[in-house]
């Protein structure tokens, strides 16, 4: 999840010669399509228990979203005065922020939902960055246990760059990445930490893909959230005339999981009638990326599944069948 930068970048550009590992800093990678890339693990865990004075949010493992966690449960350590330098290869930036470290703790009550990005990054050591609500805090691990990590810094331009909302759509489209599949999350639109934290800011949909490593939202943003007002302009298509438009269409409304459960209804017509199976198996794809938001579209599922007019595509029958699948 860091891209190494180094003093004469121009050796990177002229063969890639390596250099000596203490000229390398870690800095986060611009999107998040790379951090689940270079991630070793990606995980979801909640607050069991915070103790403000020590310093220490501890958290319990819930689920896994990319390999396997090594351990059920996980201390995470914000000390303003005492973080140990870090003992591996390469200058790491610590830069302990009394303004994010006070948030991270005021938040941790338990049962919080929070968001681990993890990446066994040898010779250089173990790092992570998690994201709780309203922040990205980047973590090292100096005993390389993965049990106590410390808090280093935080970065507030992943709130523009990778996910500024509540931590379960970033789960959902963190899983979709590390399944090789596009996705989208709001990022601030207008507004800095302290307006996102206030309730003042305003987001925008960020599309991400598994290999998309440029930041660039004037080609990525999508509407976000996908409401009464949004949800129209992006399903319109799914009644183009054009057999492509229906897809790619579909195909949108997949990247934001379950929070296209309104366009269920529409989707779930598609893959019934549609007359081409490529909309078919798009708008079956979508339905199984939105989840159990999804179930009311299983008759249209199995309806499809038996339709004459697919009688000749397997793919469309074992397309269906896999949606089905996912969403009983």
């Amino acid at each position: 999840m860091y891209r190494l930068l180094l003093p004469a970048a121009v050796l990177a550009l002229a063969g890639g010669l390596p250099p000596p590992a203490g000229a390398y800093i870690t800095v986060p990678v611009p999107t998040l399509g790379a951090a689940v890339a270079d991630s070793t693990y990606a995980t979801v865990v909640v607050v069991e228990k915070v103790s403000v004075e020590a310093g220490v949010i501890v958290y319990t493992r819930v689920r896994d979203l990319k390999g396997k966690y090594p351990h059920d449960k996980v201390r995470h350590v914000f000390d303003l005065k005492n973080t140990p330098q870090h003992k591996g290869s390469g200058d790491v930036p610590v830069r302990p922020n009394e303004k994010d470290w006070r948030h991270a703790l005021a938040w941790a009550a338990p049962g919080k939902t929070a968001v681990m990005l993890t990446r066994k990054y040898d010779p250089f050591g173990d790092f992570g960055h998690t994201y709780i609500d309203g922040c990205w805090y980047a973590t090292m691990c100096p005993a390389r246990d993965w049990d106590l990590w410390y808090a280093i810094y935080a970065e507030a331009n992943l709130l523009k760059q990778w996910h500024a909302g509540p931590p379960a759509p970033l789960a959902a489209a963190v899983e979709a990445l590390a399944a090789g599949r596009d996705a989208v999350t709001p990022v601030t639109a207008t507004g800095d930490r302290d307006a996102l934290r206030a309730g003042k800011a305003t987001f925008m949909g960020l599309r991400h893909g598994p290999a998309v490593r440029d930041f660039n939202p004037t080609r990525d943003r999508l509407p976000w959230p996908l409401d009464a007002t949004t949800l129209p302009a992006v399903a319109k298509g799914l009644g183009d005339p054009s057999r492509d438009e229906r897809a790619r269409s579909a195909r949108t409304l997949a990247l934001y999981g379950p929070e296209a459960k309104a366009a269920v209804p529409a989707l779930a017509e598609v893959v019934r009638h549609d007359p081409s199976g490529t909309a078919r198996m798009a708008a079956a794809d979508a339905l199984a990326a939105i989840g159990p938001g999804a179930k009311a579209a299983l008759p249209a599922l199995e309806a499809a599944r038996t339709d004459p007019r697919m009688a000749g595509r397997k793919d469309v029958q074992d397309k269906v069948a896999d949606a089905i699948g996912r969403l009983r």
